[in-house]
């Protein structure tokens, strides 16, 4: 066997981070299910009850709707801290506080409560 070979066999044995399943083996979708399960102990159900989750290759997709902003950036850092994952989309969440109460009228008061919340987190 030459040195070549050696090298190439070896990097066909690595699984790649986002492709790790809950037990060390390749599952195409580990990353998905390793976020899963870290949600599922890391929060209560009713926080996390209406939202889905999926994997693009080493991004967390996640859909649904959830009650706060801070419960956002929450799920966001959680899920960042988890090994493969290298972004996280979240265009299909639907934030149901202080986010849409802005949205629906943009004063300055509910401007301030919506930037005192983000500094909170």
């Amino acid at each position: 066997m030459t040195m070549g070979q050696t090298t190439s066999t070896s990097l066909f044995r690595a699984i790649p981070p986002e492709r790790v399943g809950l037990s060390g083996e390749y599952d195409h979708n580990g990353l998905a299910k390793r976020v899963s399960l870290t949600l599922s102990r890391t929060f209560e159900p009713d926080e996390i009850g209406g939202l889905r989750l999926s994997q693009r290759g080493s991004v967390v997709v996640l859909v649904g709707d959830i009650s706060s902003q801070q419960l956002l950036i929450r799920l966001v850092n959680v899920v960042m801290s988890i090994s493969g994952a290298a972004d996280v989309e979240i265009n299909g969440i639907g934030v149901a506080d202080r986010l849409t109460a802005y949205l629906n009228n943009p004063s300055r008061a509910s401007l301030h409560t919506l930037l005192k919340a983000l500094r909170k987190s």
